[in-house]
């Protein structure tokens, strides 16, 4: 292209721009423009000489920053011919304001700004005129627009389809896992001038992300005069720790000077009700889990909210009219049909070292008086040690030792002699209301061998934490559960049967009419129809996990 040499000078620097997987060093030019209305032809110049090219397979460099939209990036400015996107004759367009303000309050997604180069960005709209000259930065403009472009691109995946890998909780660019093209979204979007309701048109469409994201908004703007530190020990003096204990749950809006009674009433309900929002045992006392929750701090409580909003978009929310959803860290199953709530219980689920998994699968049948057939990982590292020690063990708890052929043993056994390496026998419990899987036993296919069961220690369900089991989920209203799960199917198989069945102790597998989905998932707050916020504890670390990588915590 002719470039009118009257209104600028040029002169080239070169800059090394590093590794094999990134774009081949070039010569960076300098282009310092005096003419406004020369500039978006000198920058659509610079990115044309920057990418008409360039690889696909390399990430760019720009401004010392990579992109991670690369390909994305080189696609979208082929299709339209280089052209300039969000500066006009070297300043920022109405739409690269709207993604300029967006990206700075991209805590109002749960997501940070810095994620999407606002500060090289910041730089770049500071110095786009040369500080001796005054005349514009052609270069730097150019560099504006790529970055713009990346983090359009960039925030519109993290939106839509999460930062992280579910699995593994990395970060990781999804662009492949769209439902739509990101170039024809944001060309469509400039063309419109529709930048913000392009980007909110790809936030996840269910209920709970809304709620989550509403009730976001509204903590910060509840406690923007407020904030309170860890309440991290207790000391001596009990006076001061109720001092300070005090005026932490003022700062959380848990104590109302205006309840009627004594300061100890007022603070005892005051407890109750910061116990009630972090779902523990309301008994108006400092006890071991209430204590560690009043560790956390505000921005504690802002993270965990936009952690779980990210888990929800990981995922589509149930498409079925009927499904069974079991959250972990709030030790609850409930089921639904055509969204309402039809029933709900307590569940015990799996230790933090025996994690139950999150998954979906289909519940077809359950079985009534299960037998306990002892995983081998059980069998040799819990009970083989109590056999070395008391024999009597089988029989009180009521387990056959049976051998490869599923054979049962009645020999004297010498237990001392198996290892966890050497272990030939299976152990099965027999059925009966003392089985470890109760008397009603759900199943449903899945690779990690876990299942949803009644229990034979019922007064566990009691408890405040209830991570307790190998994996499996027990259900404490599980007659209910049965009940409802053949409620279409009194033709052949009523309650009453049921009722015969459990009663003449016999076993039988009855088969639903219905299947029915489950969902077993991990979610450490829920936003309720108020727009209440309840928080869980995080009983499995995974929001420890996500704040390391996401937060650099």
């Amino acid at each position: 292209m002719y470039r009118k040499t009257s209104f600028f000078f040029l002169f080239v620097v070169f800059t090394i721009l590093g590794c094999n997987k990134c774009s081949e060093p070039k010569p960076k030019p300098i282009v310092l423009v005096e003419d406004p209305e020369l500039i978006n032809e000198e920058v659509t110049d610079l990115l044309s000489d920057q990418l008409e090219d360039a690889d696909t397979l390399k990430t760019l460099i720009i401004a010392n920053d990579s992109l991670f939209s690369s390909k994305s990036i080189i696609e979208f400015y082929q299709i339209k011919d280089f052209e300039v996107s969000w500066t006009d004759k070297g300043k920022l367009n109405k739409q690269g304001d709207t993604l300029l303000t967006i990206l700075k309050n991209a805590d109002e997604y749960g997501l940070i700004s810095r994620d999407y180069h606002i500060e090289k960005i910041d730089s770049l709209i500071k110095t786009e005129k040369d500080s001796v000259t005054k005349k514009f930065d052609a270069v730097k403009v150019s560099e504006l627009d790529l970055l713009l472009t990346d983090a359009f691109f960039t925030f519109a995946i993290n939106v839509h389809k999460g930062r992280l890998n579910a699995d593994s909780l990395t970060r990781e660019w999804k662009a492949d896992q769209m439902d739509t093209n990101l170039v024809v979204i944001l060309n469509a979007a400039l063309t419109k001038n529709a930048i913000r309701s392009a980007i909110d048109s790809l936030e996840p469409k269910n209920e709970q992300y809304r709620k989550l994201k509403k009730a976001l908004k509204n903590f910060k703007f509840e406690f923007k005069d407020s904030d309170w530190d860890s309440l991290a020990s207790r000391e001596s003096d009990s006076l001061t720790f109720k001092e300070r204990l005090k005026n932490r749950l003022i700062a959380s809006h848990d104590y109302y000077k205006e309840v009627s009674g004594n300061d100890s009433i007022k603070l005892a309900k005051a407890i109750k009700n910061f116990q009630c929002k972090n779902n523990l045992t309301e008994d108006g006392k400092i006890g071991k889990l209430t204590f560690k929750a009043l560790q956390r701090t505000k921005q504690d409580y802002i993270h965990q909210i936009e952690l779980n909003m990210e888990r929800w978009r990981w995922k589509n929310a149930p498409a079925e009219k009927q499904f069974v959803w079991v959250n972990i860290p709030k030790y609850e199953m409930r089921v639904i049909e055509e969204d309402t709530l039809v029933m709900k219980s307590r569940v015990i689920t799996g230790t933090p070292d025996h994690p139950t998994p999150l998954l979906k699968s289909t519940i077809r049948y359950f079985i009534i008086y299960p037998y306990w057939t002892v995983p081998l990982s059980i069998a040799t590292k819990e009970i083989l040690p109590i056999l070395k020690r008391d024999t009597s063990y089988l029989r009180r708890k009521n387990f056959d030792v049976l051998d490869r052929y599923n054979n049962i043993v009645d020999t004297v056994i010498n237990w001392k002699k198996y290892t966890k390496n050497y272990f030939p026998w299976k152990l099965r419990q027999r059925m009966g209301d003392d089985n470890s899987l109760g008397i009603l036993k759900f199943n449903f296919e899945n690779k990690y061998g876990v299942y949803m069961h009644d229990t034979d220690n019922r007064r566990l369900f009691n408890r405040e934490m209830r991570a307790m089991s190998h994996g499996c989920v027990r259900l404490e209203k599980f007659m209910d559960f049965a009940k409802f799960l053949i409620r279409d199917d009194s033709l052949n198989y009523p309650f009453d049967s049921l009722k015969k069945d459990l009663r003449i102790e016999r076993q039988k597998y009855v088969y639903i009419k219905h299947p029915i989905p489950i969902y077993i998932n991990y979610f450490t707050v829920e936003a309720d129809d108020c727009n209440e916020l309840h928080f869980f504890i995080d009983v499995y670390k995974r929001d420890e996990k996500m704040l390391r990588v996401l937060y650099r915590k």
